[in-house]
């Protein structure tokens, strides 16, 4: 199955939506959870909703959590994405002139686990922008190895990926794939091009469909 980025019908849009809120519930704590999908599909929007959906799970288990610590999220595009406003802190979030991509996302993601006194869900979003797959293979082997204490000391980890060096070597709970196929299907599909255009036109579309549900849960 190849999601159709062509399809931009109100029906389709809804739909999607709809996938987006069951897979923000089939995220649980305490797990290893790898969600794949292509661009523009919602994986950023799940990964900045997913604090309240955690939150509730967790205090549903007894488990009292202040909602703005809760997530822990190393995300590559805060790396890459220029953030003047910040000022000198702009630097520790994106690539530096004197390092490779790739020591940069080692960087973040060790910084992400340096600080263990209080349990977070921690979220690696798209480690693998700027790495060869031979670091790739060598960065998730490494949580691999140590995905047991990382485990211990976490309410759980999302891992956000295009990588299947990734998927086939951290060893996970949950497979999801936005589009729905299942792990043997994702690893072994047929790749086919999306033009630009269309990722931009679905992108503005959803952007904006869901813009219009949360405007009819307001009222």
């Amino acid at each position: 199955m190849i999601f159709n980025y062509a399809d931009i019908s109100e029906e389709h849009l809804n739909a999607h939506i709809n996938r987006l809120i069951d897979i923000m519930d089939e995220i649980h704590p305490n797990q290893v959870t790898i969600l794949t999908g292509g661009n523009a599909l919602g994986k950023s929007l799940i990964r900045k909703q997913l604090m309240f959906r955690i939150h509730d799970q967790l205090d549903a288990m007894g488990i009292e959590n202040d909602v703005r610590h809760l997530i822990a999220s190393a995300s590559m595009q805060l790396r890459t994405e220029n953030r003047p406003e910040w000022g000198a802190l702009s630097t520790m979030a994106h690539d530096t002139p004197w390092s490779s991509t790739s020591e940069c996302t080692i960087g973040l993601i060790d910084k992400l686990f340096q600080h263990r006194e209080e349990k977070r869900y921690y979220v690696i979003d798209e480690m693998e922008v700027g790495m060869s797959r031979e670091v790739q293979l060598g960065m998730a082997q490494y949580l691999d190895e140590h995905m047991s204490e990382l485990l211990g000391c976490s309410h759980g980890i999302l891992i956000i990926t295009h990588s299947a060096d990734v998927v086939r070597t951290i060893k996970h709970d949950k497979f999801i794939n936005i589009e729905g196929l299942t792990e043997e299907e994702w690893l072994n599909r047929e790749v086919e091009p999306v033009p630009p255009d269309l990722i931009t036109e679905w992108s503005n579309k959803l952007f904006r469909a869901i813009e219009n549900r949360m405007k009819k849960v307001d009222k």
